[in-house]
């Protein structure tokens, strides 16, 4: 099967700095045999957004926080992001690159 890649960013508690980490790494050979089994666009994106929501949403170590550039602490505000919450505006983007490179045949 072929090696499915969409990247995001997160930070690297090791290292201690931002990496890059290919999120659809988490769609196995399992989840791969369910999408081929399904008929419509709507079907395999409610299923990716389900394994991408289930490993990626509110979980403290996919965790960042976002602020502007020039942060005033007594002005600004500060955004904790997940992974999640990069990957959900994409994620018609996402399910039409995992059609494409599954060669998944669907209706829409």
């Amino acid at each position: 099967m072929k090696k499915l890649e969409w990247y995001a960013i997160m930070h690297d508690f090791n290292e201690d700095k931002l990496v890059y980490i290919n999120v659809l790494g988490v769609i196995d050979e399992k989840v791969k045999r369910k999408l081929k089994k399904m008929t419509t666009y709507e079907e395999i994106k409610k299923q990716i957004g389900i394994e991408l929501m289930y490993r990626y949403l509110s979980r403290a170590e996919y965790e960042i926080l976002v602020t502007d550039l020039f942060y005033n602490p007594e002005k600004g505000k500060q955004f904790k992001i997940d992974i999640w919450y990069q990957l959900e505006p994409n994620l018609d983007r996402i399910t039409e690159y995992v059609i494409n490179e599954l060669n998944l045949k669907v209706g829409r």
